[in-house]
């Protein structure tokens, strides 16, 4: 396909001369065109040089035509001459010699009866004492066919500059018309596609597979063999594969959970028609001696007449060559005018190098070749590379500067036969040359010859493990192990879509756990622990010949793998401390880290005091405890959620930690005092334990007395019920105890009693028949006990007394009327022996009489004189009958 494509790009630089003005330079050379000039080799303006031997022919693109040069200017030197064919080789009938100035006019080629290729072949030849300018010719094509005319219709349709765009693997038909100017009968029809196939009718189509620029000849021919004269009727222009080198992962391994970021610089490709295409497939260099050995590249994508301008016309020439002895090769590159630069040269110090990895074994069996690039930008030849090595030691493939400059090359049409010369100069070796290029410089190749599709859209597939995406970058956390890939689209203005996908392997992911901690059980120093007994723990399934367990001191040392524990199956330990464990797998080197806590502690019972409780008022001896309020203090400043703390009736169950108490927080004793066993355990290693004891103590009751029961008068109103001096049985409650150590209260409850609530005061009213409960505590326990005595309330007989004597001292001292009070409304009244009232007082605001009046005339003056006095007492009661009576004052 390759060679086709540049079979058609030479055909459009050099023989579309229909339609564009080109000079066409005397040289070894094959000229089409219809338009033009014809030079010697000086051009326009310059002198043919001396010693020139060159054979051109010029033909028609069209059958039937007859190619006509007219010549403008001719001037040769003298022994410089110009013969003329009729036909298309120097064998062919000579139209004539010219010398000097004798210009050959207008030379036509003979009608196609004489001359059926329509050529006319020139050679030239000059000597080597002087030149001249030479002469310049217009090219023409001369016909006598009709006007024959296409038009070419295509699926996909060309865009609006006639060019058919598509994507690789794409087919475009093609269907053509043809107008004739005279007669159509007779006429045939075919297409030239660009893969060199001939379709014989009005419609054909055509695969493309690869980029490039493809031209398409629709050709119609009448019945005489004249044909139109567009040699060009379409061109498809292929779409070139981007360029996705820029998508890229910076990782492309990852462990499982990591994250990485993908480049997405994807770039447009340039076409460039290959002017000079490499020679390829092997050829045999035999064992020689002075032979020559000689493959050729002809380069014709240049526009006619192009010439080599400056070495930077030429970037490099490849060759993909083995040889079993370097030191004696000449190799020579000659371009189309003979001008030659020198790649290596016979002698050199090549020696026994080899060039490529050569077999010197005799046989002809390919070694394999090594490319060496020639280049100007290096800096040695290969012979200045070479050096003292063993035999046989291959030359190193890369970049070696040519022995001449390519300078050499100025003024060589760069179309043409440009040659590779390789020279055997001893025997006994031989090799291969598998490949060998021409690498023009990209500058200098014609525009026709190049495209460059656009950009369109860039754009990441949807893809949920993308996280984060700038521009065409994006960060991406793969999901799962194993092969994770990610694809990019780059969409062109040809309509074409390319895909490109990175994929980034992921290891299995680490699935380590923490481990249960390691507890030391130690009274006092340091602790020899094996970290390893936590390696399934840590691992957790995973498979131990597949992942290492490394511990560390710290996280840094971990996640570096540096500083491990050495002693990890003897690890000394006095305090708490966290190692960090690294589970490493083995096949990827990914790894995870978990902590492992080493718990050095002593399992402490700390003692407490014994439980005590106040035996009830049954007296048994039984009682109920919460032996859980202890555990604050067995446990002092160990953190509870750490330990465990149990409850035995025995040493023995508490040291097998069996038959624990199962209800601690209400137990009852079974004897008194009777010994509870106390286990601590470590929550996370019951055999680290310790052990002690409290009692649980019943203390007795206080013992209380019994007290007599209390009558008192009722009060006024008489309701049965009145206040009593109930601190007045508190000697008998006491029974002989210390008032200093017990407190003695009154309930009317045995609830109140027991709860040492609602206690009564003296002045407290209490119903007639109520039984009052006595409460004796001791004031150091806070033991309590109850007993009982009974109230009455009576209505007591007012007694009136016959005298009293005031005389201060202390003794009967006022008029006393015992149980007056029971009444609410009376009144009383003391009168002197005329019946004058001295004295008067009410139950409101009642006043015992001490012998001194406040009524008459001498109230308030001093005590009355001894004698006898009469009173009244109105009680205002239907009930109770008045009294009247008389009273006796003596001092």
């Amino acid at each position: 396909m390759k060679l086709n494509i540049l079979t058609i790009l030479a055909f459009l630089f050099i023989s579309v001369g229909v339609s564009a003005q080109n000079t066409f330079i005397m040289n070894d050379a094959n000229y089409t065109s219809c338009s033009g000039s014809f030079t010697d080799s000086g051009d326009l303006t310059g002198n043919y040089s001396n010693g020139e031997s060159f054979v051109t022919t010029i033909c028609s693109p069209f059958p039937l035509d007859a190619i006509q040069v007219s010549f403008n200017s001719f001037d040769l030197a003298s022994g410089d001459l110009l013969i003329i064919y009729d036909g298309d080789t120097a064998t062919s009938p000579i139209i004539g010699v010219f010398l000097g100035t004798n210009s050959p006019g207008t030379v036509i080629a003979s009608p196609p009866a004489t001359n059926p290729s329509g050529c006319l072949t020139f050679r030239f030849i000059s000597d080597s004492s002087n030149t001249a300018p030479g002469w310049e010719g217009t090219i023409q094509c001369v016909t006598n066919c009709q006007s024959i005319s296409n038009t070419i219709t295509s699926t996909p349709a060309p865009d609006g500059d006639g060019i058919i765009r598509v994507c690789q693997g794409d087919t475009v038909s093609f269907t053509g018309t043809t107008q004739f100017s005279q007669d159509s009968t007779g006429a045939t029809y075919e297409f030239r596609l660009a893969d060199g196939t001939v379709v014989s009718g009005q419609s054909a189509s055509e695969v493309y597979n690869s980029p490039g620029i493809y031209e398409i000849d629709y050709v119609a021919f009448d019945q005489l063999g004249c044909r139109d004269r567009q040699t060009i009727d379409a061109t498809v222009i292929v779409s070139t594969t981007p360029d996705f080198s820029g998508v890229v992962a910076a990782d492309t391994s990852l462990c499982f959970g990591e994250s990485t970021t993908i480049t997405g610089n994807v770039s447009t490709t340039q076409f460039f028609a290959d002017v000079a295409p490499p020679i390829t497939g092997q050829t045999f260099l035999p064992d020689g001696s002075g032979v020559a050995y000689q493959t050729c590249i002809d380069v014709s994508g240049f526009p006619a007449g192009s010439t080599f301008a400056s070495a930077s016309d030429l970037v490099n020439v490849f060759i993909d060559i083995e040889h079993s002895y370097m030191g004696d090769l000449d190799i020579t590159l000659t371009a189309p005018n003979g001008s030659q630069v020198k790649f290596l040269t016979f002698p050199n110090s090549g020696g026994g190098r080899y060039l490529g990895n050569a077999l010197d074994d005799g046989t002809t069996t390919p070694g394999v070749g090594f490319v060496y690039t020639f280049t100007e930008a290096a800096t040695q030849t290969l012979d200045q590379s070479t050096g003292p090595v063993a035999f046989g030691t291959p030359m190193p493939a890369g970049s070696y500067s040519p022995e001449d400059p390519f300078s050499n090359f100025i003024g060589t049409p760069l179309n043409g036969l440009w040659c590779l010369d390789i020279v055997d100069n001893l025997s006994i070796d031989n090799g291969y040359i598998f490949e060998w290029g021409i690498n023009f410089n990209p500058a200098i190749i014609p525009a026709a010859g190049s495209y460059e599709p656009s950009e369109v859209l860039t754009e990441w597939q949807t893809n949920a493990d993308i996280t984060a995406q700038t521009g065409n970058d994006i960060t991406v956390t793969p999901s799962v192990a194993g092969q994770n890939c990610y694809s990019i689209d780059f969409t062109d203005d040809f309509g074409c879509t390319y895909t490109e996908t990175i994929c980034i392997d992921v290891a299995p992911e680490i699935t380590s756990t923490t481990p249960n901690d390691i507890i030391v059980c130690q009274s006092s120093g340091a602790a020899t622990v094996d970290l390893t007994v936590r390696n399934t723990d840590v691992l957790n399934g995973l498979d131990a010949t597949l992942y290492d367990v490394t511990f560390y001191n710290s996280q840094a040392d971990a996640d570096a793998d540096s500083n491990p524990i050495l002693n990890s199956t003897a690890y000394d330990v006095t305090t708490n401390e966290t190692v960090f464990v690294r589970i490493t797998d083995n096949t990827s080197g990914c790894f995870n880290t978990e902590t492992l806590d080493v718990t050095y502690n002593t399992s402490a019972f700390n003692s407490v005091n014994d439980l005590e409780a106040c035996d009830d008022l049954s007296a048994d001896g039984i009682e109920n405890f919460d032996l859980t309020s202890q555990e604050a203090g067995i446990l002092g400043s160990q953190d509870p959620a750490d330990y465990v703390v149990s409850y035995f009736n025995t040493q023995a169950d508490a040291d097998a930690n069996t038959n624990a108490i199962t209800t601690p927080q209400s137990y009852d004793n079974v004897s008194n005092p009777e010994t509870i066993y106390v286990r601590v355990s470590n929550a996370q290693d019951q055999d680290c334990y310790a052990t002690g004891t409290f009692d649980l103590v019943v203390l007795d009751l206080p013992n209380i007395g019994t007290a007599s029961d209390l009558t008192e008068c009722d009060n006024a109103p008489l309701d049965l019920r009145t206040a009593f001096v109930l601190s007045a049985q508190d000697n008998a409650i006491l029974n002989g105890l210390s008032p200093a150590n017990y407190s003695v209260t009154y309930h009317l409850s045995l609830t109140d009693a027991e709860a040492g609530s609602g206690s009564l005061s003296d002045t407290d009213d209490i119903n007639d028949g109520s039984t009052i409960y006595a409460r004796l505590t001791d004031a150091n326990t806070g033991c309590f006990n109850v007993s009982t005595f009974d109230v009455e309330v009576e209505t007591c007989e007012v007694i009136l007394p016959e005298g009293f004597s005031p005389n201060g001292d202390t003794i009967n001292d006022t008029f006393v009327i015992p149980n007056i009070e029971q009444f609410t409304n009376f009144e009383l009244k003391v009168f002197n022996r005329y019946g004058t009232v001295i004295y008067e007082t009410r139950a409101q605001n009642y006043q015992e009489f001490a012998g001194i009046p406040n009524k008459g005339p001498l109230a308030g003056d001093g005590l009355l004189p001894v004698g006898t006095y009469f009173y009244t007492i109105q009680f205002n009661d239907s009930e109770v009958e008045d009294v009247a009576r008389w009273l006796y004052i003596n001092y």
